[in-house]
Formats: structure tokens, sequence, C-alpha cells
């Protein structure tokens, strides 16, 4: 025995290593912060608690929702594990209540795939769950969180055992354990409460006994086993039963193989389904009699729209969504929490794997058995693959992680394209091996504890030296917070976010509950706004300590995904930045805004951003013109409305074509000249209303704006001249204009003349 463990000793480094991080990861992920934790938790409660399985009718109201259809044996297991450790019952509706309403954060938000830092905490956790309160519920999560540690460690035992089945050589098998074990989602999977981990521990240990045999040949004893975890498998998570097809056809291969008699494959079918029947047949029997749904998906079909789509979506639809898909196999769930470079590098493992298969093929010789054990695997994984797409359809959240009963399939796929490369680069074996190895341990071990310290930890407390450039000046709120200023990298809106960073400091402890919002506003119009808990739902206020400092790095969605109906942004306009703080409970806006000196501020502007002109361009006939503003801006053209006659109203269009930049807000005019020169003013102001200062024009953009005006009812008869310039309101300063090439006299240009009388 002893020798035994020396020549696996590897083996079991690797399999401290995935348990080290697993429960690692545990202590780092707050409690039921796990994908449909809470629902798991309530599950393996209700086992406990009454020893009955969540009634399905019931799924929109009871404690398990749509967990409630899944089938039973790894919250069972869970059960017996607080039965045997005397955990307190918790009861699955109060807790439902509890982080739905409670402790919820209601502004969670995983709209950025990249920005770990920004509310990915579903409930409010504060230092060892200071906030999130219920001791008993925490204890038990913690004590049931270990089962996903012992499901995990299971998976690992069965990858090692399949990969000794397809590589001869120690270095490689444990290569291909490596990256089943080492992949970021499985680790994920590992660390909270899913029956996910459970589903693949019994589906990779079934996939190993398949490929033993196709090695060894068909048994009673063999196919006992097999079935039997398969059933284990379904009876975790039905979605794992989609692995039978390739072990049916291992079946298929090994009778030919054998040149079987009919006689001896009905026994052997007859053998492979009694634990089949035995285990899970009585749960899709109970779920039809009861229910009419022997696999319980119809728990999914939740009355929240866009949930669950009764019409399964297209496969066209389908495809915009394959990228994530990718991503979270490889990484995560709902959302990706590591850097991407790490996803590049992933990509880089996959590109010299695929190399393998283009260049290794010619010079490494397929056994007979591995062509069958490519193709059994290759079946997995596809059956796999069209059930997650098929779900897909059907449901609108879900994740690589769905397709772990198969993760054994693409990790021995990944590792044979590597073996086949090193083949034919034979200096490569090892470092092929130790570079997949080393950036999934690295990827697992390091980098996710500290994407999950950025995801759930406090903020990063900074002193003044270490604040950004800061506009807008100091807000102080209900004499506990301070806004210290805004840093906006750019004022315009390019996108369908708009960054910022706010920067706070706290005055005072304080026991109100507070959140911020950042609002967008023009003409008492909202077009956008976020709302957060502080530190982007990370420091809420009963943590606050005084003195600290920190920056939040806002994302304002202009177009948010939340919001069926929202005012639109208005082209070549100007909109205020507004900062309010309120209840976090009530969400009253009741802490009130003043300067440090005291004074009351009514709405604490603290910003402007712009909204493009764009191309505004008319296709309205326009007159040409020659008058340019140097290193700013140019009229290529006007169109005049109405008659140029004394007491006559009329609307003068100007088309705008924006060379330059000008930092400075300069007021447009309008004047009137006649024969004796300056007769008055027609027109003046910010252009476009006052929407559009010039400060805010972007080079390329061509703005229309229009000016109406009355002419002077005593106008005597003569010619007349409009004339057109800009002038700094604070120093009436005009700016330099150029007409038909030349400087203008006064710096006012002449737009277009008339005539009244004869």
């Amino acid at each position: 025995m002893i020798s035994g463990l020396k020549r696996h000793r590897a083996f079991l480094l690797l399999l401290v290593l995935f348990a080290a991080g697993s429960l690692m990861q545990q202590r780092q992920l707050p409690v039921l912060e796990g994908s449909d934790e809470v629902l798991h938790f309530n599950y393996s409660m209700l086992l406990y608690a009454e020893n009955q399985l969540p009634d399905r009718a019931t799924r929109n109201t009871n404690a398990t929702q749509q967990a409630s259809g899944q089938p039973p044996l790894s919250y069972w297991v869970g059960s017996l594990l607080l039965r045997i450790l005397n955990q307190p019952v918790v009861d699955g509706d109060t807790l439902l209540h509890y982080t739905g309403e409670v402790v919820r954060n209601r502004w969670y938000s995983p709209h950025e795939p990249w920005n770990r830092e920004d509310n990915r905490i579903n409930f409010y956790h504060g230092v060892d769950e200071s906030l999130f309160g219920m001791p008993d519920a925490v204890s038990a999560s913690h004590t049931l969180r270990v089962l996903a540690t012992l499901w995990g460690a299971l998976a690992v035992t069965g990858a090692y055992g399949a990969a000794r089945e397809v590589f001869r050589r120690q270095s490689w098998a444990l290569t291909a354990t490596a990256i089943f074990a080492f992949m970021p989602t499985m680790l994920h999977i590992s660390s909270y409460i899913t029956n996910d981990t459970a589903a693949a521990a019994f589906a990779t240990l079934a996939i190993w006994q398949t490929l033993r045999l196709l090695r060894l040949g068909a048994s009673p004893l063999r196919l006992l086993l097999l079935s039997a975890l398969l059933a284990l498998a379904a009876l975790s998570k039905v979605s794992a039963l989609l692995v039978a097809p390739g072990i049916a056809l291992a079946i298929l291969i090994v009778w030919r193989k054998q040149r079987a008699s009919l006689i001896q494959m009905l026994r052997d079918a007859i053998l492979f389904a009694i634990p089949l029947a035995v285990i899970f047949l009585p749960w899709m029997i109970y779920g039809f009699v009861s229910y009419g749904d022997p696999f319980g998906f119809n728990t999914h079909r939740h009355p929240v729209e866009g949930f669950y789509f009764e019409q399964p979506r297209s496969l066209a639809e389908i495809v915009p969504l394959l990228p994530h898909l990718y991503l979270s196999y490889w990484g995560w769930s709902f959302f990706n929490l590591a850097h991407p470079l790490t996803y590049t590098l992933f990509g880089l493992i996959l590109a010299l794997s695929l190399a393998g298969y283009l260049s290794g093929k010619k010079v490494t010789r397929w056994t007979k058995l591995h062509q069958q054990q490519a193709l059994v695997l290759a079946v997995m994984f596809i059956v796999v693959f069209g059930g997650m797409i098929r779900w897909m359809q059907q449901l609108s959240f879900t994740g690589g992680r769905l397709m772990y009963p198969a993760h054994i399939a693409t990790a021995l796929a990944l590792t044979a394209g590597l073996y086949l490369l090193s083949g034919r680069l034979r200096w490569l074996d090892f470092p092929l091996r130790a570079a997949a190895t080393t950036v999934l341990a690295t990827a697992s071990l390091i980098f996710v504890p500290v994407a999950l310290q950025n995801a759930y930890g406090l903020p990063v407390f900074l002193d003044r030296a270490q604040l950004p450039p800061l506009t807008g000046g100091t807000v102080d709120f209900g004499g506990a917070i301070r806004l210290l200023g805004i840093h906006q990298p750019d004022q315009h809106i390019t996108g369908e976010r708009y960054p910022l960073t706010a920067c706070w400091e706290v005055l005072q402890a304080t026991e109100r509950p507070a959140a911020y919002s950042i609002k967008l506003i023009h003409d008492g119009v909202i077009v956008a706004d976020r709302t957060t808990i502080f530190g982007l739902g990370h420091y809420n206020s009963p943590l606050w300590e005084a003195g600290k400092i920190f920056c939040d790095d806002l994302s304002i969605p202009i177009d948010d995904p939340d919001l069926r109906e929202e005012p639109l942004l208005e082209p070549a306009t100007v909109y205020d930045i507004i900062a309010v703080v309120l209840n976090a409970e009530t969400l009253a806006v009741d802490w009130e805004a003043t300067a440090p000196d005291g004074t009351v501020i009514q709405s604490p502007i603290v910003g402007q951003v712009i909204s493009p002109a764009g191309q505004m361009a008319t296709a309205a006939a326009l007159t040409p013109t020659a008058v340019v503003f140097p290193n700013f801006a140019q009229i290529e053209g006007y169109r005049l409305t109405g008659n140029l006659a004394p007491g006559e109203s009329v609307s003068l269009d100007l088309a705008w074509n924006v060379t330059n930049v000008t930092p400075d807000s300069w007021s447009q005019f309008i004047h009137l000249y006649g024969e004796n020169g300056f007769v008055g003013v027609l027109a003046d102001g910010i252009p476009r209303g006052g929407n559009y200062p010039a400060w805010a024009w972007s080079p390329g953009e061509q703005i229309t704006d229009s000016w109406a005006f009355t002419l002077p009812a005593d106008l005597p008869s003569g010619a007349y001249s409009i004339q057109i310039g800009f002038y700094r309101p604070d120093t009436g300063e005009r700016m330099p204009v150029m007409l038909d090439g030349a400087a203008a006299a006064n710096n006012s240009a002449e737009i277009l003349r008339f005539r009244v009388g004869s």
C-alpha cells in the first residue's frame, strides 16, 4: 500500500493543492454568494428539518424556487452532514425573505463583464459577516460548503483515473488531471453549495469506468458499477445524463470487440439497467406521477419575463452568447472575475492544443483503443454541448459550469493536443506540460483569490497624495461623509456607459443606511443615473471609520438594460452631473448637502458631461459662406426662413463644421449693421439655445444651430448686413474670425446682406 501511495504521491500533492484552493475560495467567497446558493442551501435544510422534498407546484413562492425540481442526492448528503454535526435549523422562507429584503444589495450590477469591483456582492456582509447576521445560517452554510470540496476532490480522483486510461506516461496523466482540477470554474463550483459539483464528480467517475470498459471489456461488475455511477450523477443533476450516449457507444464498441451474442448483449443490458432502475427511476416516476414532469425541468418556467423563454430562442440569437459560454467555461459564470490577460493565456493553451492536432497526427500513431476513446469522449462532449445550447435557448442566465459533467472530456482533449505537439517538437514535452499546469494553477490559486478579494473585500483606502485630479468642489452630506470631487477622464459621452471617479472622505461613523446616486440631468430631465452603496457595494455606512478616503470608479449606463423606457440623450447638449446621498432602505434623499462652511446646497452640481453633436448636417439647401474661425470652426452655410423686412421675425439656421477645440465658454452674437455702422443686437447667447457651449464642441462635428430674431420695426430704407462672431462674456474679448480669407474687421464677420426699401 505504501509503495502504491508513493507511485501516486504527485497526484496526492495535486489533490491537496486542489482542496486547499477550494477551501481558500470558500473562505474568501462570502456566505451564500454562489450561484443560486440560497436555494441550494434551503433544499438541504428542508430535507434536514422536515425530511421531505420541495413542492414543485409552489416553485414560484417556496424557499427553493427553481431548484425545487432538482434531484435530491447532493442535498440529502448535505442534510446528513447537518444532522451529524447537529447544526441548528434555519427556516427557508425566513432566509429567503431576509436575503431578498433585509441584506440584499439592491444595486447588484453584473452588467460589465470585466469590472469585478463594481457591486458583484449580492448581500451585505461586512467583516466576518458582521452585517449579514443570521449566525445559524452562516454556520450551516460553512458546513455544507465543506461537502463541495469533498465532491470536487472525488471528481479530481475520477479525472486522474480517466487520464491514466488515456496516457501511458504518468507525467501526461498528471497534466490532464491538473487541467481538469485547476480550471477556475472547477475550483469555483467546489467552493459553494451547489449540485453541480456532485454531478460532475459522479459523471467523471462514470467516464473513467467507461474508458476502463473500453480497455478491459464488459463484465457484470463493471457494468453494474458504471450504471450506478451514471445513476448517482443523474440523481445529483439530470443534465449529467447527457454523458449516457457516449457510455452506450462504448458498450456497443465493447460488444463488437467481444463479438457478443444476442443473449450476452441482453444480459449486459439488463445488468446495466438495474442500478439505473433502482437509483434513478423512482425519482423520475415520482416527478411524473406528482407533477407530470419526470425530469424536473418545469420549475425553471419562471414568472419573471425574460428569465425563461417558452418559445426557445433561435440559434441566431444564441451565437452572440457563445463568447460568454467560452469564458465562463474556463473561468466563471455570469460575469468574469479574472483579468482579461488570464483568459488570453487560457486561449493560448487551447491554441497550442489545436496546433498539436493539426501538426502532430503525422508523427504519433493512434492505437485502435485511442481512436475508440476519442470517439466516445467526442460524443459525450458534443451531446453535452448540444444540451447546453438547447438550455441557452430557453433560459436567460446560463454558464459553462453546466457542461462540467463532461469536463474530463475537455481536459483530456486539451492535453492530447499538447501531447501530439510534443511528439513533433520533443523539446517542448516538459515546457508544454509545465506551462499548461502552471498557468491554470496560478490562475486558480493566486489570480482568482486576488479577484475574489477585489470583488468582495473592503475598498482600497487612499491618502490624499494618491487622489486623482478632482473637479466639482467639496460637498458634505449629513455631516458624515464628504464628496472630495469627481475625476472625468473625458467629458464626452462616447458609448453606452459613461465612466467617472467619485472620491469620498468619511467624516464620522454613522448607523444611518446610506447609498449615493450620480445623475446626468438637463432642464429637470434625468437621462442617466447610477445608484450604489458606497465603495461600489463594499463599504456600507455602518462600517465607516472617520478619516478613511476611497474612490469609486463608476460606470453610468446611458442605455440602462434594466429600463425599457428612459429619456434619450439629446445630441449637442451639455448635462449637469448631480450627486445625492439617500437612505439605502427607504430611498428617501434625506442626507442634506452642505458646503464645508455649512451652507446648504439645494442641487449639488459637481460637473458637466457632453452629449456630442456628431453629424447633424441638414439635407436642406444652404447658402455657402466663407466665414472661418481659425482653429475652431467654420460656417459651411446658412438657411434663412422669413422675410428680411422691418418688424418681421426671421429664423437663421447655421451649419457648422468644427475643426478644433476651445477651452473657453464663448457667447455667440448676431448683430445688425447698416450704412452708418452698428444698428443693434439681433441675438446673443450660448449656441443651441444655451445647450451646447463652445467648449463642448469637438473636431469633426457638424452642428446645426438655429437662431430666431425680429428685425427692428423702424428700420429706414437702405443697405444692411447681418454679422456674426464670438466673445467672452467675462472680458468682452472677441474670437478671431476670417472672411474670404482675410481677417474680419472688429472680429465680426458678415454672413449676408439685404436691403430695405427701394
